[in-house]
């Protein structure tokens, strides 16, 4: 799906909120939950660009 020099990236992370406090909240022992859509570009092999947005849930 990469067109020129960017590429998008999708990813999902999901975890179990121990530990340190995430976004603020402290450790509730919850399932957490979160997808981050970027957009990278691309020179010479290297990220020199990213744009990001994150959404909680």
């Amino acid at each position: 799906m990469s067109e020129g020099d960017q590429v998008p990236v999708y990813l999902i992370f999901e975890s179990t909120h121990t530990g340190f406090p995430f976004l603020g909240i402290s450790a509730t022992g919850k399932k957490v939950r979160f997808s981050l859509m970027m957009m990278l570009r691309i020179a010479d092999g290297k990220i020199i660009e990213k744009r990001s947005h994150v959404e909680c849930e």
